[in-house]
């Protein structure tokens, strides 16, 4: 399966919203959570890059975990289905 490369040009809403498992690297980042209240809606226009400036994150380090956290859920995928294959 062939996955979309996370970009610092991207929204950071549109992320979120195509990778639920990105959410839990902004936060770790000590982001704020950009699914709601006025967050949300600078979410809808911030790209990544300036997200990561925005809270003094280096932008290809946040690049790199955001990408490690969607290639981590796209292998465990893929893992359970090849698992759930070999059972039938």
């Amino acid at each position: 399966m062939t996955q979309e490369t996370i970009t610092g040009d991207m929204r950071v809403a549109s992320v979120i919203r195509h990778f639920p498992e990105t959410y839990e690297v902004f936060r770790r980042h000590g982001c704020p959570d950009m699914r709601k209240g006025i967050y949300a809606l600078s979410a809808r226009i911030m790209k990544i890059d300036w997200a990561a400036r925005m809270h003094h994150i280096e932008p290809n380090r946040l690049l790199e975990e955001l990408n490690e956290a969607v290639r981590t859920t796209v292998e465990a995928s893929e893992e359970q289905e090849n698992d759930e294959r070999t059972r039938h």
